[in-house]
């Protein structure tokens, strides 16, 4: 079986990559259309292409289901074109065994994306990010774990948590000494909310550095107009696609905890796990038409079932996952239940097979 697992996974992984590729390169250049509208006012040509490879990683997450259904297609399509699963199954193959031997890979290319998801394509936003609102606003810094620094005149402000454009935590005031000659007080704010009546501060320590001594107060809660321009936080608002699990979990206690909604955090926190599993998903729904009737049809044929089918895929994941959210549907249902569909209907085709 190493034999023929190397010679299955020869073939699903250079179509796999020939899908790949091409679905994230079409992406890629509609991308630029739209961005290039920008050249002059925000950015250059060559800053275009910078910012468009660090989206990168998550335009190949994005696209990973499709392409896996029209790869497997392509690539195993054209073993099923010269009789090579015919043969198989005259050596005493069966198509479990081939069904199986195409699952293993399918694992690993599991495996492989979730590492991509959790932690390569945050970190690659992160940089897309923070080099589009640099060059929008050159006193903004995103750092990980969804905070930024912000310079304003001779203060520097730390924010831990940008939970959306209008609610803050764990923030950190510096104000410097005129021509930043040395540190002339600290504060330090546990929530800020921007509301009707402009931003309501709350849980306020300050300190204030003396010569000789440092002078400390305290406020329960505190109304400041001038805290700082919400057009900041929608350059540095960040989509929850864009969170490893780790800081998923983080805001989805934190909501719960202050009994707010959740539900778009959960939903983006299983579908880390759900699309890594559409791997095997999409393998065993291509399967059927490799052994079916239509085995010797042509690429062009075997691309468009994989687009159509993957089309479907993405329309029905996203209908869930919107109903769901409207409905009050669980998030972890919403999440799976495309998935669980797919894999049924792959399983009653390939029952079928004989």
């Amino acid at each position: 079986m190493k034999i023929l697992d190397k010679h299955l996974w020869k073939a699903a992984l250079g179509g796999l990559l020939i899908a790949w590729i091409a679905l994230v390169i079409l992406d890629v250049f509609f991308a630029f259309i739209s961005e290039a509208n920008k050249i002059d006012e925000l950015y250059s040509t060559t800053q275009v292409f910078i910012y468009l490879t660090f989206t990168l990683p998550s335009r190949f997450y994005e696209f990973f289901p499709m392409s896996i259904l029209i790869g497997a297609l392509l690539g195993l399509g054209g073993l099923a074109a010269n009789s090579e699963f015919i043969a198989m199954r005259a050596a005493g193959v069966s198509i479990k065994g081939i069904t199986f031997s195409i699952l293993k890979l399918g694992m690993l290319l599991a495996v492989l994306v979730f590492v991509l998801g959790e932690w390569i394509v945050p970190s690659a936003d992160l940089h897309a990010r923070n080099f589009k609102a640099h060059l929008k606003n050159k006193n903004i810094t995103l750092v990980g774990g969804n905070g930024l620094w912000v310079k304003d005149k001779n203060s520097i402000i730390h924010i831990g948590k940008v939970l959306t454009e209008n609610s803050l935590s764990d923030i950190s005031i510096y104000t410097f000494k005129e021509g930043f000659a040395g540190l002339e007080h600290l504060k330090t704010i546990a929530v800020a909310n921007n509301g009707e009546n402009g931003w309501l501060l709350e849980d306020i320590s300050t300190s204030i550095f003396k010569e000789t001594s440092i002078y400390k107060k305290h406020q329960d809660s505190q109304n400041d107009n001038d805290f700082l321009d919400p057009q900041i936080l929608t350059v540095a608002n960040i989509e929850p696609e864009q969170l490893s699990s780790a800081e998923l979990k983080t805001i989805i206690d934190h909501q719960k905890e202050n009994q707010l909604k959740s539900a778009k955090y959960e939903l983006i926190y299983w579908k880390r796990y759900s699309v890594p599993l559409s791997a095997l998903v999409m393998l065993m729904l291509a399967m059927p038409f490799l052994f079916g009737s239509n085995r010797g049809g042509g690429a062009g044929q075997r691309v468009f079932i994989g687009i159509i089918l993957g089309i479907v895929f993405s329309l029905v994941s996203r209908s869930a996952n919107e109903l769901g959210i409207v409905y009050g549907l669980s998030p972890l249902i919403s999440a799976f239940l495309p998935l669980s569909l797919f894999f049924a209907v792959s399983l009653f085709f390939l029952n079928r097979i004989r």
